[in-house]
């Protein structure tokens, strides 16, 4: 992440425009403190910065002492359960996840205005807008997904974590927007310093390619601040990876060019009331009058195993591939 310019970018922007002077809270700092010395840099009076990792909070807390002495306070644990001395006048928040409020930034954001930010104070970044569109991953890799060795000891972490196997949640890099087969809808729209976090609604989708589709491919534009650069995570090749998420029947969809998948996007907490959870239900209206329902999700807790061609595929029968 400390290497993906185009993302370090649209944020730098955003905090040397607006830490000069400020008080500040920076959410997830990690163990190399980059948003907050970066705040300390540009001018910023002061900063705490919040980590729940302990040995992530030591390293930063360090970093602190030999890089901004006296500037920068490193305070361990979640930022929804700390209590601070002040209230800031600037959030940075790099909570955001491929789909934008997978993390649980909209939760967290909720709570730091309600009890550790001023009235007013401004969040970094102000928009992540996750948007959607009908893809067919099966044309994408013709030879069969795959997953590179250096990540399976990650996944396994995971599974031991959560005690047994589940259908991940699927990044897929390397495409850009001539892998879409529709045009694009909202799945959610976080407006930070608008007040406006929306996370479900309609979405509707008409075919602009012939062709198979067996899923749907989300991606983040990502807002500094306002008025800022946007940067479109499907355009541009950034650490935020466009998801897969596959239709749940498995079978592939034929569309033609004016076909209408018309989707219900719901979003609901998970059971530890911060990540949310995805799903899609609605119908493919053909131009010759056939409707045929269709349902998708992207779910942050334990689910289903192998529910879907994708799952089977990585995973094989027994779930050990």
């Amino acid at each position: 992440m400390l290497a993906d310019e185009p993302r370090n970018e649209v944020f730098r922007e955003a905090i040397v425009r607006q830490a000069p002077g400020a008080t500040v809270l920076e959410i997830g700092c990690g163990p190399d403190l980059f948003w907050s010395l970066c705040a300390t840099d540009a001018g910023a009076d002061r900063v705490v910065a919040i980590e729940s990792l302990d040995d992530s909070a030591r390293r930063a807390e360090k970093l602190a002492r030999d890089r901004a002495p006296g500037l920068i306070s490193v305070v361990p644990g979640l930022s929804t359960e700390v209590t601070l001395a002040e209230r800031a006048d600037l959030c940075i928040a790099e909570v955001v996840g491929c789909i934008g409020g997978s993390e649980g930034m909209a939760r967290v954001i909720e709570d730091a205005r309600e009890r550790l930010l001023s009235p007013g104070a401004q969040v970094v970044p102000h928009r992540v807008h996750t948007l959607a569109a009908t893809v067919c991953l099966a044309d994408l890799m013709p030879d069969g997904p795959g997953m590179s060795e250096s990540v399976v000891p990650y996944v396994e972490s995971v599974f031991r974590s959560d005690g047994g196997f589940f259908d991940l949640r699927m990044c897929v890099g390397g495409i850009g927007y001539d892998a879409i087969r529709s045009t694009a809808g909202d799945v959610e729209d976080l407006r930070f310093n608008d007040g406006e976090l929306r996370q479900s609604g309609e979405l509707r989708l008409t075919a602009s390619r012939p062709g198979g589709v067996d899923g749907l491919l989300l991606w983040l534009d990502l807002q500094g601040r306002r008025g800022g650069e946007h940067l479109d995570t499907l355009a541009t090749q950034t650490n935020w990876l466009p998801v897969y998420v596959p239709l749940l029947a498995g079978e592939q969809l034929s569309l033609v060019p004016g076909d209408v998948v018309e989707l219900q996007v719901s979003c609901e907490l998970s059971t530890d009331g911060v990540h949310p959870e995805y799903r899609f239900a609605g119908t493919v209206r053909h131009a010759d009058g056939r409707r045929v329902p269709v349902t998708a999700e992207s779910l942050y807790g334990r689910s289903a195993f192998r529910q879907s061609p994708l799952h089977e595929a990585l995973f094989g029968a027994d779930g050990a591939r």
